[in-house]
């Protein structure tokens, strides 16, 4: 079981998992019976990267990309399209940007440039959220721990400003993914470090007559800046097709407290030199007091509203009107095997009737009926029958978010897929 594992462990982006690897059967014979194996392709290669043709991963596995390859730097968070389709962004660890000619794949630009020729517009911290005006001009990107939103002109690739999600009443804010509704030229973020998504208005943009230069902190009017509780670490966000609704998936499972008395300056001596509970537990949950009096608060349930779930918020009331939790719950069997993580969703596509929502723990996607504000039933990531049962694929969305609406609706409505569940 080891040894299957050790070279069936899948990389993430499960989406492309079938694409990755093939499954090699080797059968050996010890003794009178015979014994299976499955192996990857590159059990005995180097590793290699061959732009042309058969890469080998570390894991073994073989690529062979589809259309032509742009090498770009190491660990991206977030790729996205600009409107006119020209242009494509790439948001790295660390504050690199990446900035892809769609016309010209050779011109791929680096920011910064290696050279420092062209300076860094994002402040050595970045995460997955990218947004463009309507008009392509100017991009709105992911400060991750930096709690801000860098200002980026597409045409002179520079920054041109930034909205800072930090207030008074929320600090040390995380940004997360955000997007833009252009009918009502507001900008929605989440704040993963405050579980909140935030609504700020834009000034007009430069083919409005109007200039992209720092913001004021972000506030708590509609309009003006809303600031709308979310669950617990949001992650992903889209919007309705007739922006009535924002849909935010939440991936964390415990909403993890301060430890009371802890100060910078007797922080050696106050610290917890120890967990105050092993989870699951009742003292994880509800908290526990220490010998010195401290009381520890709890992490609060795995299975609230607020873990691992997908909130739907009415951005005309400023209200959430559902909490689904989607993909499978902890405690519950599947395949003979109890559920003992969360589902994690991480990121939603919206049609006319349906969002669908990836769970990277589950290798599936949730079917969400928003008309009715329901669930509906889960598709299934299957690569092999040999190989599903471990259930490693870690799916993501940007591969099946592409697919018109209509084939989604249907690949929902086929009855060999889905997998009905017995909750409303």
């Amino acid at each position: 079981m080891n040894y299957l594992r050790r070279f069936l462990a899948p990389p993430v982006g499960g989406f492309l998992v079938a694409c990755l690897f093939a499954i090699l059967p080797v059968v050996a014979q010890p003794g009178k019976g015979s014994v299976r194996v499955l192996q990857v392709p590159g059990l005995d290669e180097y590793c290699r990267i061959n732009p042309g043709g058969v890469s080998v991963l570390p894991s073994g596995r073989h690529v062979t990309p589809a259309g032509k390859t742009v090498r770009i730097t190491r660990a991206p968070f977030g790729l996205k399209l600009t409107p006119d389709g020209k242009k494509a962004l790439i948001l790295h660890h660390n504050g690199v940007l990446t900035v892809v000619d769609t016309d010209n794949l050779d011109n791929a630009i680096r920011i910064p440039s290696y050279d420092n020729q062209r300076p860094a517009v994002l402040d050595g911290a970045t995460f997955l959220g990218i947004a463009f005006s309507k008009d392509s001009r100017t991009a709105y990107l992911s400060g991750g721990d930096k709690g801000n939103v860098v200002i980026f002109d597409m045409e002179k690739l520079v920054k041109t400003g930034e909205i800072s999600l930090n207030t008074p009443d929320f600090e040390e804010s995380f940004t997360s993914d955000l997007t833009i509704d252009h009918a009502r030229n507001e900008l929605l973020v989440l704040d993963r470090a405050n579980f909140r998504l935030v609504r700020h208005s834009l000034p007009p943009s430069p083919s409005q007559g109007g200039g992209e230069k720092n913001s004021p902190p972000l506030g708590g009017g509609v309009g003006g800046g809303a600031s709308i509780k979310t669950g617990r670490i949001p992650f992903g966000i889209a919007l309705s097709p007739d922006r009535k609704l924002a849909f935010v998936a939440n991936v964390g499972l415990y909403e993890y407290p301060a430890v009371p008395g802890v100060t910078p300056a007797n922080k050696d001596t106050m610290m917890l030199r120890f967990p105050p509970y092993a989870t699951p537990s009742k003292e994880a949950e509800e908290g526990v007091t220490l010998p010195d009096g401290r009381r520890i608060p709890g992490l609060g349930s795995p299975l609230a509203d607020e873990a691992m779930s997908v909130w739907m918020i009415d951005l005309e009331k400023n209200q959430t009107v559902a909490k689904l939790k989607t993909g499978h719950q902890i405690g519950e069997m599947m395949e003979e095997s109890e559920i003992i993580g969360g589902s994690s969703p991480n990121s939603i596509a919206v049609g006319s009737r349906f969002a669908y929502v990836t769970n990277a723990t589950n290798d599936n996607v949730s079917v969400i009926d928003y008309k009715n504000r329901k669930l509906i039933g889960d598709i299934a990531i299957k690569v092999d029958k040999r190989i599903d049962k471990y259930h490693r694929q870690i799916p993501w969305p940007d591969a099946l978010w592409h697919l018109p609406e209509q084939r989604r609706k249907n690949a929902v409505r086929s009855p060999a897929r889905p997998q009905r569940r017995g909750r409303d």
